[in-house]
């Protein structure tokens, strides 16, 4: 790459992470973190009653290379060991405040066996049971759920939903589920 190659990409990682901050929504395309094809999914219609909010419950990221590589990672636990079709969740969002596709969300998640239908998966990468997810990654989520909305992907009416209430899991985490609670369309199950 010419270093004039390189002055554009990091004008524009810069651009993209000040849009971040500033409550805009960054979405990193499947072919962007370099998605595995997804096998045969059971589609839904649009748009969804909910949107159900996880954890990943592992390793979490902070920059662009390592959300992606831990989106990865995730994609191909699930294929390979759980023998999902694709990634579980429709998207994923990173302490980069970056969010990640994951499924379409024309196609059924895969995060609570035989609750998945009419659901909008989200889920934050990490572990969010003894400490929150940053600022910025909560403003990225809420900016998601709008953006779902007027993508026609979640119905303006949509209920707000933890995992946990769909799901026996301590998901999405003991820190992250009652700042949810407060979010706008919270639903008690």
């Amino acid at each position: 790459m010419s270093c004039f190659g390189n002055v554009v990409s990091v004008v524009v990682a810069f651009i993209v992470t000040l849009t971040a901050v500033n409550g805009e929504l960054s979405i990193v395309s499947r072919a962007d973190w370099r998605a595995r094809p997804p096998g045969e999914m059971t589609p839904m219609e649009l748009p969804l009653g909910r949107a159900v909010i996880a954890h990943t419950a592992g390793r979490s990221c902070n920059d662009d290379e390592s959300c992606a590589e831990q989106v990865r990672n995730i994609q191909a636990y699930q294929i390979t060991r759980m023998k999902y079709s694709d990634i579980s969740y429709h998207y994923l969002i990173g302490g980069n405040a970056r969010v990640y596709e994951g499924r379409s969300p024309s196609q059924q998640g895969a995060i609570a066996a035989g609750n998945n239908a009419d659901s909008l998966a989200i889920a934050f990468i990490g572990n969010f049971n003894d400490e929150a997810p940053t600022d910025s990654a909560l403003a990225a989520a809420q900016s998601l759920l709008e953006h779902a909305v007027s993508q026609g992907q979640l119905a303006a009416d949509y209920k707000l939903l933890g995992h946990r209430q769909v799901s026996a899991t301590k998901s999405p985490g003991d820190a992250l589920y009652p700042l949810l609670e407060k979010w706008p369309h919270w639903g008690t199950n």
